[in-house]
């Protein structure tokens, strides 16, 4: 079963509690045993960003990893890509359900980390793809391209309304306003070139992922504006 670490922390006296992300059964969550010894030999760390394959053993509800091998070279994130990783870590932590098959979301956010990767990343569209994704994956995805109560193709120097439980409004003042300039560049993959838009679709991403996340601080924030490398195994541990 492939999977990528999203969180690891410390249970019992040697071993490790990890949340996982993986193709066949979603997020889940096992035990890794006796990787925190001291002077023995363990099984190493799995490393976050790292696409693995492992087997599940166990007959209750909380299933020991084993057999953990490396399917790709793992993805050494630094700096402003780092926090972005472990930001997607944070909304997968919040947003999904325990056991839920999610292949196309898994194979989004290998995609994503593999955009991370490169030396030259906007990363602002990257951000918005996978929140884009993730969105339809939690069946509350958006039609970017046409507003719901006229049907009208965006225009891009009209202002529209997007309301979280219907779209995108021509005609009705609620919910969250933009430009069809700054939606069109949501729909299309495209990086914004004015700094106003670009916040603009951060925030207006933000309002449509607040009901399924939560309204707390994301903890990957504090990295994004330190904008400092950090070796992702110091990081993962830490509580979401």
């Amino acid at each position: 079963m492939d999977a990528f670490v999203l969180h690891a922390r410390p249970w019992r006296d040697t071993s490790l509690m990890v949340d996982w992300l993986t193709e066949e059964f979603g997020w889940i969550t096992t035990v890794q045993r006796g990787v925190r010894q001291i002077g023995k030999k363990s099984p190493p760390r799995p490393m976050a960003f790292h696409r693995l394959t492992m087997q599940l053993a166990g007959r209750g509800e909380l299933k020991t990893a084993t057999q953990i091998e490396s399917v790709a070279a793992p993805h050494l994130l630094t700096g402003q890509a780092l926090a972005v990783g472990f930001y997607f870590n944070e909304l997968l932590l919040r947003a999904l359900h325990r056991n839920a098959s999610l292949p196309d979301l898994f194979h989004a956010y290998a995609r994503s980390l593999e955009q991370l990767a490169q030396p030259a990343v906007e990363f602002g569209v990257v951000i918005r793809r996978f929140e884009c994704d993730l969105l339809i994956e939690l069946g509350v995805g958006i039609d970017w391209r046409h507003t719901v109560d006229s049907g009208q193709t965006l225009a891009a120097e009209q202002m529209y309304w997007i309301d979280a439980q219907q779209g995108i409004l021509s005609d009705h003042p609620t919910g969250f306003s933009a430009s069809g300039r700054v939606l069109m560049a949501i729909a299309d993959h495209l990086p914004l070139d004015i700094a106003a838009d670009r916040r603009c679709a951060r925030d207006l991403m933000h309002y449509l992922l607040r009901p399924h996340v939560g309204t707390a601080l994301f903890h990957s924030r504090a990295l994004w504006q330190a904008g400092l490398p950090a070796a992702p195994s110091t990081l993962m541990e830490k509580n979401p």
